[in-house]
């Protein structure tokens, strides 16, 4: 063994934490060659140390010895399945050839095992900045800080995210935050005096410079004399276009579903035990207990409670999403129907097996599906269409309004009772139809029941009436939202 090579005495296995620390000074000095060969005998002896493999593949990639490295991390990832750094650097490798789609479906993967892990958010928003996306790594990022607001490597990079489209004025406004929330990080004080220097405001950067020496307190008080005052004039980024909103919409979304899930025992489970109990429920009250209805009450009643539910849970979620989230959208320019949209969507997802769980139960109670079932797919169309517009336009005007929040559940128990849930239409006498199918859900919810319980097809003339005003209802929100775009962010925090 050469006098580089020389390890730890052979008397004898070694201990793990000298023999690591051993090869960690290599990785530390960037002596990838003597940190590769000492990784490589830590292997040997400690084959169950995740170390011994990720940092020998870092220490390969570093060489251009992209097989080994690419062996050894794909080992790694085998080996270490709760590992989340095995599929971040096995990222990074794919990063460092070019292969940048690659790469997102392994911070990908990362994101579906660990979406608690801030490093992780990190790693996508890292993947879409090498890959030259800075819009999507800039919307990647602020979710990640959303949910992890103390996280100071996400902070940096979302300035370095401006440095890289040689935005100098907003990277100085998110170095100045980087400082403001994380005053001992180097790089608030030495990237920012770059960035300074690049808009040729020599003063202002060479304070930076002493101020990484004298602290961020120095600086501060220069500023509050006058100087450097040009740090605070930034550029608002750029709009993004629709396929990039939608695609946001649907990862905060998902990223939410894994977060509720995460917060219960049974996980996922409980989306499915929810309904289950809110039918027994009813069932038991009216079924057993009350006996009421006649025979197919029961099937008639759920066709009406389970879509209902939805609706009620959407709207009640989604009527405060813009208040709450103010925060996110006093660090980006974002649409406030963002916040809606996301509410929208991820009870949708949730829908999707309670829906499920009523066809087994039709099925169960001697109602089979037939041909007609296919029409369930319009009605459930028409019924999202007519939350995204209800939805919406509650969550634009609580804001404005905050009493308006108070009244939403009466309104809701108002629907309740009168949609015709506990009853049926021919209770209803035949001059108060008219104004009974007005009230939308009544109409759809008579929709759902047609099909899945009497075996026909929907009234497609009243389900195109209710289409017809969602439509109209939805133009008259998306002008009110573009009119007051500007307008939400001071008014959500007043």
């Amino acid at each position: 063994m050469t006098q580089g090579n020389q390890g730890p005495a052979q008397a004898g296995l070694p201990d793990s934490k000298d023999l690591q620390e051993w090869a960690w000074q290599a990785t530390h000095g960037q002596e990838w060659r003597l940190a590769a060969q000492r990784w490589a005998l830590v292997r040997e002896f400690y084959p169950d140390e995740s170390a011994s493999w990720i940092q020998a593949s870092i220490a390969h990639r570093k060489l251009e010895e992209y097989d080994l490295a690419e062996a050894l991390i794909s080992e790694a990832v085998e080996r270490f399945p709760q590992n989340s750094n095995t599929l971040r650097q096995y990222a990074e490798l794919e990063i460092e050839r070019g292969k940048f789609d690659r790469a997102l479906e392994l911070v990908e993967q990362a994101r579906e095992k660990f979406s608690d892990d801030p490093d992780v958010i990190w790693s996508i928003a890292n993947v879409h900045k090498k890959a030259d996306q800075c819009s999507r790594a800039e919307q990647e990022n602020l979710l990640g800080q959303e949910v992890f607001p103390e996280n100071a490597r996400l902070a940096v990079q979302y300035a370095e995210i401006a440095m890289q489209q040689k935005d100098w004025q907003t990277a100085l406004e998110r170095w100045q935050q980087v400082r403001e929330r994380f005053p001992k990080h180097a790089s608030g004080f030495a990237r920012a005096a770059e960035a300074a220097e690049k808009l040729g405001n020599e003063p202002l950067s060479r304070q930076l410079k002493l101020a990484q020496e004298y602290g961020n307190a120095w600086l501060i008080s220069l500023q509050e004399e006058g100087e450097g005052e040009s740090v605070h004039n930034i550029s608002p980024p750029q709009r993004r276009n629709w396929k990039t909103f939608v695609d946001l919409v649907w990862t905060k979304a998902r990223l939410n579903l894994k977060s509720e899930a995460n917060q219960n025992h049974l996980r996922y489970f409980w989306w499915i035990l929810d309904p289950l109990l809110y039918m027994a429920v009813f069932y038991i009250v009216f079924g057993v207990l009350m006996e009421r209805g006649g025979p197919g009450f029961i099937a008639y009643l759920l066709t009406g409670l389970v879509p209902f539910q939805w609706f009620a849970k959407t709207v009640q979620q989604t009527s405060g999403s813009i208040v709450g989230g103010k925060g996110l959208m006093h660090k980006v320019r974002i649409s406030p129907l963002f916040f809606p949209l996301v509410g929208i969507v991820q009870n949708t997802g949730k829908q999707t097996l309670v829906f499920l769980m009523l066809g087994l139960f039709l099925v169960f109670y001697g109602l089979p599906p037939t041909v007609h079932w296919l029409a369930v797919v319009p009605v459930i169309a028409v019924q999202l269409l007519l939350m995204v517009v209800i939805s919406c336009f509650l969550a634009m005007l609580v804001p404005f309004v905050r009493d308006i929040s108070n009244l939403i559940p009466t309104g809701i128990q108002f629907l309740l009772f009168t949609s015709g849930i506990f009853y049926t239409v021919d209770r209803i006498p035949s001059e108060w139809h008219t104004l009974f199918f007005s009230n939308p859900m009544a109409n759809i919810l008579h929709q759902y029941r047609l099909v899945l319980v009497e075996n026909q097809w929907p009234d497609w003339s009243g389900l195109g009436w209710v289409f017809l005003g969602c439509m109209i209802g939805l133009v008259i929100v998306l002008a009110l939202y573009r009119r007051l775009e500007p307008i939400f962010p001071r008014v959500v925090i007043e």
